[in-house]
């Protein structure tokens, strides 16, 4: 039938928007604009300011509130010298996401007098001293640390100070004879840029607060973490650590604590506010513990000896230093017996068969622990690939449970046949994902995840080949309901589907062609068919909108627009005509 060319000189009615969205359509949003921020900060390091504006304006299609799109928007443009554009979006983003309060510049409500601020040096992480941020203490986030206390701690002295032994330290601190000592020890203070997480800086410093006469000094651990931080990063991180670390309860309680008087300062409490002292501790027990293994008891028993000399009142070193020195007394009576001659005792360190055989068996279970870890850390650090196969290999194989659960339903579908399941395990005994292999391959087919930790499975990612192809989403419940479909390299979404009754059929499609969506098609009435097509034009507004009325799978309804104004309406029917009787 002819159609008939209708001119309008009005615009379209548009549908009336619901008033909450859905919870599918709103899960599907956000997981939209997570994929955006990332594409676009990757396009960001690779210079292309233009793909990245446009990978974060199709994330605010999706999501128009989210503070972090319009904020790194605000930096994409700004990077192509569009200032006024930048800072609309950068007001649209504070309205969003206000920033933190200002640091307050007052002084700390606590009795300031007689009160000692010592600044500890720095510790490399073991086996990394290179990781040390700085020297000790010439450097910037140690100034700055210092140049916050005494705004907060107004009237406190600011010392630097670090000591091997209890004497020393009590000996110290008994010339100085402080009403309470406060000590720091910076440990992060760091700005850094991911494609997951974009820019953010980290600052951590641990204190410890003891007056004279406190049996036990409080701890605490401060840390902060900011993201799209300002210039000063490292020193707002590290400032906002230090006020959550002078706020925890036991800091606070012990800088409130009334004055006692001149009393001298415990063992554990000097410990705690010099922590390197325990440390130094722990090394000489643990080699003397060496030393013990290798039957050299003298070695031991001096390693012990000094723990000691640390700390007279640690009970380990105590313990291991008697234990040794007996096992030597014993050793040098047996030898003396035995007409021996006099000199360095070492007992046979040699193994017996079982020992031996449990060593190895020991060894063989830390190898395939390390295997296991590294797996886990591979399937975390998983993005449009999965991991490698021999990393894989090293998974538990598992018995599936229900096998019309969507997971192995979807890997059967996608294999033809029978699939088999391996995990990777947390270290904490909680599942980190599942994968579906087809029976006797070492490729998976489809990954299950459980992203909200309520020990359900919510997200499904299929591959084909050695990419991803598919990522489905659960709603509310536990089947999907959002299927996205990608590009063959598993890096843009090309698709969109949002079924939200989770019954097979999407209620909407929205089509994305370079990172922008070009068209959407949506079931209007819930009768499980998609009826109403539109086509958007590069500035996302609708440029044709095909309508299927009566539900046969034919077009009865093509409306053209032109810079989002109706300019033209066919019609398949004259019935369909407005005020048409039949």
């Amino acid at each position: 039938m002819r159609a008939l060319v209708l001119a309008l000189l009005c615009c379209a009615l548009a549908a009336p928007a619901d008033a909450k969205t859905p919870p599918a359509e709103a899960h599907a949003a956000l997981r939209i604009a997570r994929r955006s921020l990332e594409d676009a900060r990757a396009l960001v390091r690779e210079g292309r300011l233009e793909h990245a504006e446009m990978a974060l304006r199709r994330g605010l299609d999706a999501n128009p509130d989210h503070a972090r799109l319009h904020r790194t928007l605000a930096e994409v443009l700004a990077a192509q010298g569009r200032s006024d554009a930048a800072a609309r979006e950068r007001s649209l983003a504070d309205a969003l996401d206000p920033p933190g309060a200002p640091l307050s510049e007052e002084p700390l409500e606590v009795p300031a007098g007689g009160l000692l601020v010592v600044v500890l040096p720095p510790e490399a992480l073991a086996g990394h001293p290179e990781r040390v941020a700085g020297g000790w203490p010439e450097r910037r986030e140690v100034r700055a640390l210092e140049a916050r206390v005494r705004v907060r701690l107004r009237g406190a002295r600011v010392v630097h100070a670090d000591f091997g032994t209890v004497a020393e330290a009590r000996a110290w601190l008994a010339l100085r004879a402080p009403r309470r000592v406060l000590s720091l020890r910076l440990e992060r203070a760091w700005c850094g840029e991911s494609i997951k997480d974009g820019r953010f800086a980290v600052g951590a410093v641990r204190a410890a607060a003891a007056a004279p006469g406190m049996p036990h000094a409080g701890k605490a651990l401060g840390r902060e973490v900011i993201f799209d931080p300002g210039p000063a990063c490292e020193a707002e991180a590290l400032a906002r650590a230090l006020e959550r670390a002078l706020a925890a309860p036991e800091i606070a309680a012990a800088l409130r604590a009334p004055d006692l008087g001149a009393h001298p300062f415990p063992g554990p409490a000097i410990r705690a506010l010099f922590p390197s002292i325990g440390r130094r501790i722990e090394a000489e027990l643990h080699a003397g513990e060496r030393l013990l293994a290798e039957g050299r008891i003298s070695e031991a028993a001096a390693s012990f000896r000094s723990a000691a000399d640390i700390d007279p009142e640690d009970p380990a070193a105590r313990a291991y230093l008697h234990d040794a020195e007996s096992t030597l007394a014993l050793a040098s009576e047996l030898a003396r017996r035995a007409g021996e001659p006099e000199g360095e005792i070492r007992l046979d360190p040699r193994l017996t068969t079982a020992q031996l055989a449990a060593a190895e068996a020991r060894l063989l279970e830390e190898e395939r622990k390390r295997r296991e870890l590294l797996a886990a850390l591979a399937v975390l650090d998983e993005d449009v690939r999965p991991p490698e196969a021999s990393l894989l290999a090293a998974l538990h194989p598992v018995e599936i449970p229900d096998a019309s659960a969507p997971g192995p339903s979807l890997a059967r579908r996608r294999t033809g046949g029978e699939v088999e399941a391996r995990v990777a395990w947390a270290p904490d005994g909680t599942i980190l994902a599942r994968y579906f292999f087809p029976v006797g391959s070492d490729h998976p087919v489809v990954r299950e995840d459980d992203t909200d930790g309520d020990r359900k499975p919510d997200r499904w990612i299929a591959y084909e080949g050695d990419a991803r192809s598919e990522v489905y989403e659960a709603g509310t419940g536990d089947r999907p309901a959002v299927r996205l479909v990608f590009t063959e390299s598993g890096t843009r979404v090309a698709r969109a589907e949002i079924d939200e009754d989770s019954d097979g059929h999407p209620e909407r499609i929205l089509h994305y062609r370079d990172e922008r969506v070009t068209g959407e098609a949506r079931d209007t009435n819930g009768d499980g068919r998609l009826d109403t097509f539109e086509r958007l034009d590069s500035a996302g507004r609708v440029a044709m909108r095909e309508e299927d009325v009566d539900g046969d799978g034919a077009i009865d309804v093509r409306s053209v627009f032109e810079a989002g104004r109706l300019i033209r309406r066919e019609l398949s029917r004259p019935e369909l005509l407005p005020g048409s009787d039949s």
